[in-house]
């Protein structure tokens, strides 16, 4: 199975001011570039961002605010726009981090404002269409405040001093929040060049910085705070490309991997570690699933067996611990937000397992034999976006950078044949547009729809087909991909090329969403 938009193709390089020897472009004058004292003291703001060793980052000012634009800009990014980037694993420290630098680092409050204001037009728009549309940046009416403030914070980043590891921070801060941006934007080609800038920066980051943390040196112990907090944003961005990027291979995937598990003892101490472990299972789950449909196309290509076994019972080993770190108490259960990650978790173990599990000589009717665990997947997926839509307060759209439930939904419509529960995957894809990076609920329920038409021999018309068997093995689709694309203020258009099972021919279609 393919899964991929219009980027599988897309050669990726860094950003340009990720590079040293970029041109630098003029500071901003003083009234856009003003670092003057506020009521806050240094004293109250590490009381106020506590566990951050602020006062010893630098001589950092609040940032006075220059006008009611930016003013509601700021009040959106604090309130609405931080909630959302991190609604799947919320991180106290991680939106104080967020706040403090918007706050007092100019590049930061320009790139800040600017993934507000896109923000509040994405929800703005959201909540007057009737239909949930998809629009690139350049498309949208003549409002071009968002990305003045997305320029102007490229060009202070250009003027800060490249060699301080303070301005590392603050860089690898921007380029989170610039993915987002894009992300949000629908400039999906611009986000990934912005994460894969983001992924080499970290990679070059001095090891003194990430994995010596001296108390001797106070300075260097908030900035390695920083430094692994944002890191630890950027490569899991990194790790969850992989569902959509089919060319997409995670930096350190198996460095990463095996120095996390290498020393393993058997333990899985918290449900964040357990997050960072499944996250790396994953990229390497698609990883597979992606190599092996390659060689269903390329019989010259090996294939990747003995690999699968291996990640398998590691996937296995993952869920027995997880499920241990659970026993002894059931406070987790009682905590709404560590409930909802539990049944995220769940879930994507479950599909990924799934997904390995199924690879064999029945092709795609392998699939009919896990419908106990698609059940189970459509449960847990409820749950968390029952949970989603108490989190965002409404039945209006939401984005998140991180990836949750739409691919996993995806996966189960296409690849369950069941008929009511390929149904209850729309269902849930509908009752609130929902973007994760990339992955639109909208555009993704129109594909599964499309897909249950080619399948069932026609959506909707005539009587609706009892069982699974009833789908013959040359009538599913085994590969496909599909492109979005947007044209001026029209309705997305879905661009899809399938397979069918055992066949070369390829087809395409598009769909109107």
């Amino acid at each position: 199975m393919t899964l991929a938009f219009n980027l599988q193709a897309t050669k990726i390089e860094s950003s340009q001011y990720y590079h040293k020897d970029a041109d630098r472009a003029e500071i901003c004058d003083s009234r856009h570039h003003c670092t003057t004292t506020s009521a806050y003291q240094p004293k109250q703001l590490h009381e106020k961002y506590h566990g951050l060793s602020l006062q010893n980052l630098g001589s950092f000012m609040i940032l006075p605010v220059t006008g009611p634009v930016q003013a509601e800009a700021m009040c959106f990014f604090e309130c609405i726009s931080i909630k959302h980037l991190n609604e799947y694993h919320p991180c106290e420290s991680w939106r104080k981090t967020l706040i403090f630098f918007s706050q007092t680092v100019p590049s930061v409050r320009y790139a800040a404002i600017a993934l507000a204001l896109v923000h509040r037009n994405y929800l703005d728009r959201g909540s007057s269409d009737c239909a949930h549309q998809g629009q690139s940046l350049k498309d949208w009416p003549p409002d071009k405040a968002p990305l003045l403030h997305y320029n102007r914070a490229i060009q202070l980043l250009l003027s800060q001093d490249s060699n301080s590891t303070q301005s590392t921070a603050v860089t690898l801060l921007a380029c989170y929040l610039f993915t987002c941006f894009d992300h949000l934007a629908g400039n999906y080609v611009q986000a990934v060049k912005h994460l894969r800038g983001g992924v080499e920066l970290s990679r070059n980051i001095d090891k003194s910085i990430l994995y010596n943390n001296s108390a001797n040196d106070a300075k260097l112990s908030g900035v390695h705070t920083i430094i692994c907090q944002v890191t630890r944003q950027i490569r899991r961005l990194d790790m969850q490309a992989a569902t959509f990027l089919v060319d997409w291979a995670p930096a350190d995937m198996e460095e990463t991997f095996m120095s996390q598990l290498s020393p393993f003892d058997g333990t899985i101490w918290s449900l964040d570690q357990a997050a960072d472990y499944l996250q790396v299972l994953l990229a390497r789950v698609m990883r597979l699933r992606n190599t092996e449909q390659m060689a269903l196309i390329d019989k010259t290509l090996p294939s990747h067996s003995s690999l699968k076994d291996v990640v398998l019972r590691q996937l296995e080993m993952w869920s027995g611990l997880f499920e241990n770190i659970l026993q002894p108490s059931s406070s987790y259960e009682r905590d709404s937000e560590t409930y909802r990650l539990i049944s995220l978790l769940r879930l994507q173990y479950t599909i990924a397992w799934i997904l390995l599990s199924s690879h064999g000589p029945g092709r795609e009717m392998n699939y009919d034999n896990f419908l106990p665990q698609f059940q189970q997947c459509i449960a847990l997926a409820s749950d968390v976006a029952a949970a989603h839509e108490r989190y965002s307060g409404s039945s209006t759209p939401t984005f998140t950078p991180e990836i949750g439930i739409v691919p996993v939904l995806y996966i189960i419509g296409v690849k369950c044949r069941h008929p009511i529960f390929r149904r209850e995957v729309l269902s849930i894809l509908r009752q609130q547009p929902i973007r994760e990076a990339v992955w639109d609920s909208i555009s993704a329920a129109r594909v599964v729809e499309r897909v249950i038409e080619i399948e069932e021999g026609g959506f909707g018309e005539g009587p609706m087909i009892h069982s699974m068997e009833q789908v013959a093995m040359s009538q599913r689709i085994e590969n496909l991909s599909w492109e979005q694309v947007v044209s001026g203020r029209s309705v997305t258009r879905l661009d899809i090329t399938y397979v069918f099972c055992a066949r070369e021919e390829a087809h395409v279609e598009s769909l109107m969403v």
